[in-house]
Protein backbone atom coordinates (compact mmCIF):
# COMPACT_ATOMS: atom_id res chain seq x y z
CA UNK A 1 0.00 0.00 0.00
CA UNK A 2 2.73 2.33 0.65
CA UNK A 3 4.58 1.63 -2.80
CA UNK A 4 1.30 2.66 -4.29
CA UNK A 5 0.81 5.69 -2.23
CA UNK A 6 4.45 6.97 -3.51
CA UNK A 7 3.23 6.12 -7.19
CA UNK A 8 0.34 8.44 -6.79
CA UNK A 9 1.94 11.29 -4.87
CA UNK A 10 4.49 11.26 -7.26
CA UNK A 11 1.73 11.43 -10.33
CA UNK A 12 0.04 13.99 -8.10
CA UNK A 13 3.08 16.07 -8.26
CA UNK A 14 3.78 15.96 -11.96
CA UNK A 15 0.19 16.57 -12.58
CA UNK A 16 0.30 19.50 -10.64
CA UNK A 17 3.73 21.05 -11.69
CA UNK A 18 2.31 20.69 -15.39
CA UNK A 19 -1.01 22.14 -14.31
CA UNK A 20 1.12 25.26 -12.83
CA UNK A 21 3.42 25.70 -15.84
CA UNK A 22 3.00 29.15 -16.85
CA UNK A 23 1.51 30.15 -20.09
CA UNK A 24 2.51 32.61 -22.32
CA UNK A 25 0.29 35.33 -21.23
CA UNK A 26 1.34 34.35 -17.64
CA UNK A 27 5.02 34.44 -18.62
CA UNK A 28 5.10 37.90 -21.10
CA UNK A 29 2.53 39.74 -20.18
CA UNK A 30 4.05 42.45 -18.83
CA UNK A 31 4.67 43.03 -22.74
CA UNK A 32 1.02 44.11 -23.28
CA UNK A 33 0.39 47.21 -23.91
CA UNK A 34 1.53 50.06 -26.42
CA UNK A 35 5.32 50.89 -26.36
CA UNK A 36 6.45 54.21 -28.44
CA UNK A 37 10.77 54.74 -29.14
CA UNK A 38 13.12 56.39 -31.05
CA UNK A 39 15.68 56.01 -32.57
CA UNK A 40 17.84 58.70 -34.44
CA UNK A 41 14.61 59.97 -36.86
CA UNK A 42 13.16 57.23 -36.53
CA UNK A 43 9.78 56.58 -34.58
CA UNK A 44 8.34 53.02 -33.29
CA UNK A 45 5.33 51.80 -31.83
CA UNK A 46 4.89 48.08 -30.76
CA UNK A 47 1.53 47.30 -29.96
CA UNK A 48 1.14 43.87 -27.72
CA UNK A 49 -2.06 42.25 -26.73
CA UNK A 50 -3.19 38.85 -24.90
CA UNK A 51 -5.11 36.47 -27.36
CA UNK A 52 -5.86 33.98 -24.88
CA UNK A 53 -3.72 32.03 -22.38
CA UNK A 54 -1.12 30.53 -25.23
CA UNK A 55 -0.93 33.65 -27.59
CA UNK A 56 0.31 37.31 -27.61
CA UNK A 57 -0.14 39.19 -30.32
CA UNK A 58 1.54 42.30 -31.64
CA UNK A 59 2.07 44.76 -34.32
CA UNK A 60 5.04 47.21 -34.94
CA UNK A 61 5.26 50.51 -36.93
CA UNK A 62 8.83 52.11 -38.20
CA UNK A 63 8.21 55.83 -39.47
CA UNK A 64 10.88 57.82 -40.04
CA UNK A 65 10.52 61.28 -41.97
CA UNK A 66 10.70 61.00 -46.03
CA UNK A 67 10.35 57.41 -46.30
CA UNK A 68 7.64 54.94 -46.10
CA UNK A 69 6.38 53.67 -43.25
CA UNK A 70 7.09 49.84 -42.10
CA UNK A 71 5.34 47.47 -40.30
CA UNK A 72 5.51 43.56 -39.06
CA UNK A 73 3.48 41.40 -37.70
CA UNK A 74 4.61 39.52 -34.63
CA UNK A 75 3.32 37.11 -31.98
CA UNK A 76 4.21 34.93 -29.03
CA UNK A 77 2.59 31.45 -29.26
CA UNK A 78 3.09 28.31 -27.32
CA UNK A 79 3.59 24.96 -29.38
CA UNK A 80 3.37 21.57 -27.96
CA UNK A 81 5.10 22.98 -25.05
CA UNK A 82 7.81 25.20 -26.30
CA UNK A 83 7.41 29.34 -27.01
CA UNK A 84 8.45 31.25 -30.11
CA UNK A 85 8.52 34.70 -31.31
CA UNK A 86 6.97 34.16 -34.82
CA UNK A 87 8.06 37.71 -36.54
CA UNK A 88 6.64 38.58 -40.14
CA UNK A 89 8.37 41.70 -41.18
CA UNK A 90 6.25 43.36 -44.14
CA UNK A 91 4.09 40.80 -43.77
CA UNK A 92 7.10 38.09 -45.27
CA UNK A 93 6.44 34.62 -44.27
CA UNK A 94 6.91 34.25 -40.35
CA UNK A 95 10.11 33.54 -39.17
CA UNK A 96 10.25 31.50 -35.83
CA UNK A 97 12.56 32.42 -32.48
CA UNK A 98 12.20 29.85 -29.79
CA UNK A 99 12.10 31.21 -26.28
CA UNK A 100 15.16 30.81 -24.11
CA UNK A 101 15.07 29.84 -20.91
CA UNK A 102 18.51 30.02 -19.92
CA UNK A 103 18.91 33.08 -21.39
CA UNK A 104 15.91 34.91 -19.73
CA UNK A 105 14.49 35.89 -16.27
CA UNK A 106 11.36 37.01 -14.86
CA UNK A 107 11.33 40.44 -16.88
CA UNK A 108 13.41 39.12 -19.82
CA UNK A 109 12.32 37.59 -22.42
CA UNK A 110 14.94 35.85 -25.21
CA UNK A 111 13.77 34.35 -28.21
CA UNK A 112 17.02 32.78 -30.23
CA UNK A 113 16.84 31.12 -34.22
CA UNK A 114 20.68 30.60 -34.60
CA UNK A 115 19.98 29.12 -38.01
CA UNK A 116 18.81 32.66 -39.05
CA UNK A 117 20.91 35.74 -41.00
CA UNK A 118 19.96 38.28 -38.93
CA UNK A 119 18.97 38.83 -36.58
CA UNK A 120 19.62 35.46 -34.34
CA UNK A 121 18.32 36.97 -31.39
CA UNK A 122 15.19 38.81 -30.50
CA UNK A 123 14.63 40.08 -26.54
CA UNK A 124 12.64 42.14 -24.68
CA UNK A 125 13.80 43.52 -20.92
CA UNK A 126 10.76 44.84 -18.55
CA UNK A 127 12.91 48.07 -17.33
CA UNK A 128 10.26 48.85 -14.70
CA UNK A 129 6.37 49.67 -15.37
CA UNK A 130 6.87 52.45 -18.33
CA UNK A 131 9.77 51.42 -20.11
CA UNK A 132 10.82 48.02 -22.18
CA UNK A 133 13.95 47.84 -23.87
CA UNK A 134 13.63 45.56 -27.07
CA UNK A 135 16.98 44.44 -28.89
CA UNK A 136 18.05 42.72 -31.57
CA UNK A 137 21.26 40.72 -31.89
CA UNK A 138 23.76 38.52 -33.92
CA UNK A 139 24.03 36.05 -30.67
CA UNK A 140 24.49 36.06 -27.31
CA UNK A 141 28.34 36.49 -28.47
CA UNK A 142 27.72 39.15 -31.09
CA UNK A 143 29.09 42.67 -30.85
CA UNK A 144 26.19 43.30 -33.41
CA UNK A 145 23.13 44.72 -31.71
CA UNK A 146 20.79 47.32 -31.77
CA UNK A 147 18.53 48.20 -29.55
CA UNK A 148 14.99 49.68 -28.90
CA UNK A 149 14.15 51.61 -25.57
CA UNK A 150 10.83 52.42 -25.01
CA UNK A 151 8.46 53.95 -22.58
CA UNK A 152 4.17 53.17 -22.48
CA UNK A 153 2.31 55.50 -24.28
CA UNK A 154 -0.83 55.69 -25.53
CA UNK A 155 -2.53 53.42 -28.43
CA UNK A 156 -3.16 55.04 -31.61
CA UNK A 157 -6.19 56.04 -32.69
CA UNK A 158 -6.84 57.26 -29.08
Amino acid sequence: MSRMAAVLGVLTLTATAAAAEPTAADRFGWMAGCWTGHRGPATFTEIWTPAGPDLMVGVSVTVVPGKPSEFEFVRVESRAGRVFYVAQPGGVPPTDFEWSAAASGADTAVFANPQHDFPKRVAYKKVDATHVLAWIDGGADSKNKMEFPMERGGCPGR
